[in-house]
C-alpha cells in the first residue's frame, strides 16, 4: 500500500470553538456533537490558537473563559504529513486528536478513530485481536443508576461498560459516548476541582460533579442503566483478524468491542487505542 497522507483520512468539516467564548460554548458542542475535544480558534477566522479538551475543563474548574481554560501551542500536523507520522505522534502525546494545519489556519482534524477506521480497516493486517484485547472488564447490573455507572466508570479509568441481567447473563453496554448525550446542564451553586486526568485516557469521564459552566454542572437521570443502554452487541472473537475488527468498528461508529470465546462468554474488551498501536508499527 502507497503511504497514506494526513489529507487522505482527515475530517475537514472540523468542530471547534471561537475565542472569545465561556465554558459553556465548549460543553454546548461537546454535547451536540459528541466530541470530548475541539480546536480552538480566534473568532471570525480559521487560525488555531489552542485545544480545549475535557481534561483542560476538568483541571481548571473555576475558569470560565475558553482562553484561560484551552491549552496553547498544540501539536499539529500539515495536510501532507504521512499518517503514520500521525499516529506517532497521538501515542508519543497520549492525545486522541491532532489539528491539520495550513500556515495558521486550521483545514481540519485527524483522530484515533479516523486512522483506525480508514487505514488499518482497509490494511492487510491480520494478527488476532486477542493480542490486543484486555481482559479485565467492567460490569454493572442493568439496575443500576445511570449516576451510579457514571461514579464507576469515572473510578474505573473505563471507556465502556458492560451491563449484566438478574442472572448475571451480558444483556447490553453502555460507553462514555452514551453518557454525553443523555447528559444535562444543571445549575449549581457549589464549584469543586478534581484529579487531573491523561489526556490520552479522555474516556475517564469526569463529570458528574466536576466538569462546570461558570456555576453550572453537566448531570445524568436518576435512570436504570437498562433503559438507555445498548442492547445489540458487536463483538468480535478472540482469533478475529485486527483488521476486521477495525471494518466493525467503522460499520458501527464505536470504539470499543467486547470479545467473546468459542462458547460466547466475554473474555475481553479491545479499544481503538490498542489497534493505533499495531497500525503505528505498519509502513502506511
Amino acid at each position: 500500500m502507497k503511504e497514506l497522507k494526513v489529507e487522505d483520512l482527515m475530517t475537514t468539516d472540523v468542530v471547534y470553538v471561537e475565542v472569545p467564548g465561556s465554558r459553556r460554548d465548549v460543553l454546548k458542542l461537546m454535547r451536540e456533537r459528541g466530541v470530548t475535544g475541539m480546536p480552538v480558534v480566534k473568532k471570525g477566522t480559521k487560525k488555531l490558537i489552542g485545544m480545549v479538551t475535557r481534561t483542560d475543563l476538568v483541571s481548571k474548574p473555576s475558569e470560565d473563559q475558553v482562553a484561560l481554560i484551552m491549552s496553547r501551542d498544540p501539536i499539529t500536523v500539515s495536510p501532507g504529513d504521512s499518517v503514520l507520522k500521525a499516529a506517532k505522534l497521538l501515542l508519543e502525546n497520549n492525545i486522541r486528536r491532532l489539528p491539520v494545519v495550513e500556515g495558521e489556519d486550521l483545514v481540519g482534524i485527524i483522530t484515533v478513530a479516523d486512522i483506525v477506521y480508514k487505514a488499518l480497516a482497509d490494511s492487510a493486517i491480520t494478527d488476532p485481536i486477542s493480542e490486543y484485547m484486555e481482559r479485565k472488564m467492567l460490569a454493572v447490573w442493568e439496575g443500576t443508576p445511570l449516576p451510579v455507572v457514571l461514579s464507576i466508570m469515572k473510578m474505573a479509568k473505563a471507556q465502556a461498560v458492560l451491563v449484566l441481567d438478574n442472572k448475571s447473563e451480558l444483556c447490553g453496554i453502555i460507553t462514555d459516548a452514551d453518557l454525553v448525550k443523555l447528559s444535562e446542564v444543571v445549575l449549581k451553586e457549589k464549584v469543586s476541582s478534581s484529579g487531573i486526568v491523561s489526556e490520552g485516557q479522555e474516556w475517564d469521564w469526569d463529570v458528574s460533579t466536576m466538569i462546570y459552566i461558570s456555576k453550572g454542572e453537566l448531570s445524568l437521570p436518576d435512570k436504570p442503566v437498562s433503559e438507555v443502554m445498548t442492547r445489540r452487541l458487536i463483538t468480535a472473537l478472540e482469533f478475529t483478524p485486527i483488521n476486521e475488527c477495525a471494518k466493525r468498528m467503522r460499520r458501527y461508529d464505536i470504539d470499543q468491542l467486547p470479545v467473546v470465546n468459542s462458547d460466547g462468554k466475554v473474555v475481553g474488551m479491545v479499544y481503538d487505542y490498542a489497534l493505533l498501536r499495531r497500525l503505528s508499527k505498519e509502513p502506511l
